[in-house]
């Protein structure tokens, strides 16, 4: 999924909640995923990968490695086009990016970082990722934790490999390191889960109902909240910055309830903010030297 929105509600689109606040879109890029059917890639090159059928495929092998290089390549565009223009408007060094996934993006991005880091990336058919260009990562409704071993891991291994690697807010760094970067996890706390015992084959499906059902699959429970989609307890990771956001939901469905709307993004953006100043301070002090910085021409990548 890119950044999207309902034709009838237009205003509800990330980029569009962005802009409202001040943000260059010239600096905010959205990964290029025009259509959901890109997903069934997953399926289409993880079809003949012996490691994906057995559920022990790590995220760079054929079934998601093509989405961890467009995170890459995507990384790679914006720092040569910050370059290419000369802005010191960031800092005095190379440009800041902040990655902002919405649901698988928010665990795909933690494993990009993971995986096509420096000290990683060098092995894979994708560009590295240098950490020192990365501010952080602020994921929303993002599943990070797999299911308990009884349950099928649709990820066929991937999310629990990518959390065997780099557990939790991996890179956050309370020491000062210059290649520490924040980490915000973001969940709507809308829906909770009951199972819905149909009296027809024709009866739909209730939103409590579907809630069971996913949560169920995502963390083998089904009567807990979360955001329709993603139980509460699958979207935090641990040391990192957690945020609970009561009656949010998953899905640009609810285009006045949704992470992205208008009416919503202020929850977790002003405390993006102040995560973004005092990491930009903290690698100024590393740096013994002042930062020059405007917040809203730092560039943003959106999954």
């Amino acid at each position: 999924m890119s950044d999207y929105y309902l034709s009838q509600y237009p205003e509800g689109s990330l980029v569009q909640s962005l802009r409202k606040r001040g943000w260059n879109e010239e600096v905010i890029r959205v990964l290029p995923l025009p259509k959901r059917s890109d997903w069934l890639q997953v399926f289409w090159k993880g079809a003949f990968d012996p490691q994906f059928w057995a559920g022990q495929a790590p995220p760079i092998r054929p079934a998601f490695a093509w989405y961890l290089q467009r995170i890459a390549n995507t990384i790679q565009e914006m720092r040569n086009s910050e370059s290419e223009s000369g802005s010191e408007s960031i800092s005095t060094t190379s440009p800041k990016i902040i990655l902002i996934g919405h649901s698988a993006g928010g665990w795909l991005a933690r494993a990009a970082l993971g995986y096509l880091s420096q000290s990683n990336g060098k092995e894979e058919a994708s560009p590295a990722i240098p950490l020192e260009c990365i501010l952080g990562l602020v994921t929303l409704g993002a599943p990070h934790l797999p299911p308990p071993p009884q349950i099928m891991d649709m990820t066929r291994g991937a999310l629990r490999i990518t959390n065997e690697q780099f557990p939790g807010a991996y890179y956050q760094s309370s020491t000062n390191e210059p290649d520490s970067l924040f980490y915000l996890t973001v969940m709507g706390d809308a829906v909770r889960g009951v199972q819905q015992v149909r009296k027809s084959p024709w009866e739909p499906t209730v939103v409590s109902g579907f809630a069971y059902n996913s949560y169920e699959a995502v963390c083998g429970q089904g009567d807990v909240t979360g955001d329709g989609v993603v139980p509460l307890e699958s979207g935090h990771l641990d040391q990192a910055k957690q945020l609970t956001l009561p009656g949010i939901f998953h899905s640009i469905n609810r285009p006045d309830q949704w992470y992205g709307s208008d009416n919503v993004i202020d929850s977790w953006h002003d405390v993006m903010l102040e995560l973004v100043g005092q990491q930009l301070e903290q690698e100024g002090s590393n740096k013994k030297q002042p930062w020059n910085f405007d917040f809203w021409n730092l560039p943003i990548k959106i999954r």
